[in-house]
């Protein structure tokens, strides 16, 4: 298992200077920042492997796009062969796909929705979960990019997260009773009404909260990556003994933040979702 770790920790380290080194093969003169943004950043181009010119995508596809639907096509194909294997004893791919069903229902649909509840929103939080999971861990392969480091994908998830807030609240309470529920009872009018409007705009507030924490999460990870990188070209490429190492220690936080990230975006959604539907004092 040593042996395995540290050929992998070599290989993945030649990965990263090789891929760091192709940043700037082209002049000694480049502009740094834009260098950066431009391997992180949305675009209709891929750069497979150093040296290798860019492959630009056909029908007008930017690669955000590409690796949100390489996820779906990912994810199909995973679940559709869990589904095969019908063995008493799961293993291998089906596995996996209990592994995280299990995760959500017990860890994050059941204690906050309860099980009656969380039975019908179980499919929902499945998917958003896996979903976020694989575009988060699908940018960390060399020459894929991170979906969820653009910030019009997680506005778009916040998005459907917010109007189901208002949806399933207007649908078990009706559109009076939604309102009432942000008033607090025993209270004087006016310091009601101001508090439905603080609540009112919590709920515009949160969603923005909830694309914001995504998407800064996983857009600053990969830059922190190629910023170690950089420093070789900046300072020294004697550098490289420090920042490569902390690229890579970097690179496993990434792993680590893209499983936390898929989580908290999953727990507030359902979180959110079960506020808004619930008769106040229950």
């Amino acid at each position: 298992m040593k042996e395995l770790v540290r050929r992998v920790s070599v290989i993945f380290s030649f990965l990263l200077f090789s891929g760091g080194t192709s940043l700037f093969a082209e002049s000694g003169d480049v502009d740094i920042s834009g260098t950066l943004f431009h391997h992180i950043l949305n675009g209709r181009s891929v750069d497979l492997f150093p040296g290798v010119p860019a492959v630009t995508l056909p029908l007008g596809i930017s690669v955000h796009q590409a690796m949100l639907f390489v996820s779906v096509v990912l994810i199909l194909l995973l679940f559709l062969r869990a589904a095969r294997n019908k063995s008493m004893k799961p293993k291998g791919v089906r596995s996996i796909a209990e592994i995280m069903i299990l995760f959500v229902r017990d860890d994050i649909v059941y204690p906050v929705m309860g099980k009656e509840r969380g039975e019908k929103w179980l499919s929902f939080f499945i998917s958003l979960f896996v979903f976020l999971l694989t575009v988060n861990l699908i940018g960390l392969i060399p020459a894929f990019k991170t979906a969820t480091g653009n910030i019009n994908v997680t506005t778009a998830m916040a998005v459907i997260v917010f109007f189901l807030t208002f949806a399933v609240g207007f649908k078990e309470l009706g559109v009076p009773g939604f309102f009432k529920n942000m008033y607090p009872e025993g209270v004087a009018f006016p310091i009601g009404i101001f508090v439905v409007l603080l609540e009112f705009i919590g709920l515009f507030t949160k969603s923005i909260v909830l694309s914001l924490r995504l998407f800064a999460n996983m857009f600053a990870g990969h830059l922190a990556i190629l910023s170690f990188l950089v420093l070789i070209f900046v300072i020294s490429p004697f550098f490289s003994l420090v920042s490569v190492p902390f690229a890579v220690f970097t690179y496993v936080l990434e792993v680590l933040v893209a499983l936390l990230q898929a989580f908290v975006f999953t727990l507030l959604s359902c979180i959110f979702i079960s506020m808004a539907s619930t008769p106040e004092g229950e």
